[in-house]
């Protein structure tokens, strides 16, 4: 399978429009198509840019290597959970939006971009 063919399979994967895909990373629709069909080139830019927002791992873009997403060691999540569950609703919102800004300042480094919020409180 081409990066192209990842690239779709991906956005079908997370259940998104070329759109909503292509507005994530700051390319317009039109763009996507051409990407997903093959016709354009995919950048190191746009590569980086996708993995970064949506945490997928950048051997399995390239080169279908390995799972498509980043995964935590079970303990780890089993900690952070049993830790993220022991406060109080407020800290718990503030450890969210934490985490928000991590992931902004991540895509930032990646991409130099702003995204949108995708916080659902």
């Amino acid at each position: 399978m081409a990066v192209n063919e990842r690239i779709r399979e991906l956005r079908k994967h997370l259940k998104l429009t070329q759109r909503k895909f292509g507005y994530n990373i700051g390319i317009a629709q039109g763009h996507l198509t051409g990407l997903e069909s093959g016709s354009k080139r995919v950048t190191d830019k746009t590569l980086k840019t996708i993995c970064s927002i949506y945490g997928v791992s950048e051997k399995w873009m390239r080169g279908g290597v390995g799972d498509m997403f980043f995964k935590a060691s079970a303990e780890k999540v089993e900690r952070f959970t049993s830790l993220f569950c022991k406060l109080a609703p407020d800290f718990q919102n503030f450890v969210q939006q934490q985490i928000e800004f991590l992931l902004e300042l991540q895509y930032k480094q990646t991409s130099g971009k702003n995204i949108e919020s995708k916080s659902n409180t």
